[in-house]
């Protein structure tokens, strides 16, 4: 089922420009407009991201290949959107510093390094490009465009969140035989980041995560503490 699109290959290329220029294309467009506008576009955008999530079980299901392995909402950007749908009409900070220092880290090497977990089809390539840029754009819009900033630790924050469906998804993984958010076995994708075998991977990954923390803090820190 697992179909990974090869990097540097064209439908490589079309994925990753389209995904980054309709983040710079909609932030730099809507950047000047009214809260009401801004406000109407993560709603509008919530609602494609619920359909396009509900027509994929729906997809899956027609095709009799819904199970509870492949279909539940567990792996991370999966998560992270369903914050997003709740985000874009009931605002917290909470699920703004989960997306912001969570969410864009996954989307954008889920970009660099494509893996369909649900087979290969012209809807599937969209709906995975859609979800990720997804991922990326709406916590970005919520900076840069609402002006929402993170708390002081809210890095340590969303690392201590992200502990929570860890410690519950990795036994569930084994009751279900499943591998939501890559716990149970390594994923195929050709990732620098995934180093060593299960279960040293994913001690690696815990690292990771923390050192993109650090970097999407940074520019926070530095305004905050070097600002005149």
């Amino acid at each position: 089922m697992q179909t990974i699109i090869v990097p540097f290959t064209q439908i490589w290329w079309v994925g990753l420009i389209l995904s980054f220029l309709s983040i710079f294309c909609f932030i730099y467009f809507f950047r000047f407009s009214t809260f009401k506008l801004k406000d109407n576009l993560l709603k509008i955008t919530s609602i494609l991201l619920l359909i396009s999530w509900l027509y994929g079980h729906y997809d899956a299901y027609n095709k009799e290949i819904w199970s509870l392995k492949e279909n539940l909402p567990l792996h991370l950007c999966r998560i992270s959107i369903i914050l997003a749908l709740i985000m874009s009409w009931f605002p917290k900070q909470w699920i703004y510093e989960w997306l912001l220092f969570l969410s864009i880290p996954s989307g954008f090497h889920s970009i660099l390094t494509p893996e369909l977990t649900q087979g290969y089809s012209p809807y599937l390539v969209f709906d995975f490009y859609f979800v990720h840029t997804s991922l990326i754009f709406i916590p970005l819009f919520l900076t840069i465009n609402k002006g929402m900033r993170p708390r002081k630790n809210g890095w340590i924050r969303a690392f201590l969140y992200l502990q929570i469906p860890f410690l519950i998804i990795f036994p569930l993984n084994f009751l279900l035989d499943s591998n939501y958010m890559f716990l149970a076995e390594k994923p195929t994708a050709n990732n620098p980041f995934l180093i060593g075998e299960w279960p040293f991977y994913i001690i690696g990954l815990e690292f990771i995560i923390l050192f993109h923390l650090i970097l999407i803090n940074l520019p926070f820190y530095l305004k905050k503490n070097f600002s005149s």
